[in-house]
């Protein structure tokens, strides 16, 4: 299920997670098919992700994010190999 990020109502729920969440730790993969808008660490984390984009990377490899960042984007098949993070489903 997509998600209209141009209207400001479907925004505000999923900048408030109203669409779920799913929280990963260490050797955990995120549930096949799901898509993600947001990517938090709960604790200094090493992920790795596909991106659905038309323009830049298209995938993330071991990407060392620290405890607190947030990163933004149209995020799926996240595996996690250090730390733990909330991942907000789009």
């Amino acid at each position: 299920m997509s998600s209209n990020l141009y209207s400001a109502s479907e925004f505000q729920k999923l900048s408030f997670g109203d669409k779920g969440l799913r929280i990963l730790s260490s050797g955990d993969t995120s549930v096949v098919g799901e898509n993600f808008c947001a990517i938090q660490a709960i604790e200094s984390s090493v992920i790795s992700c596909d991106i659905d984009t038309v323009g830049g990377d298209t995938s993330i490899s071991s990407l060392s994010i620290g405890a607190g960042t947030i990163i933004y984007g149209n995020f799926s098949n996240i595996s996690i190999s250090v730390g733990k993070i909330i991942s907000y489903i789009r």
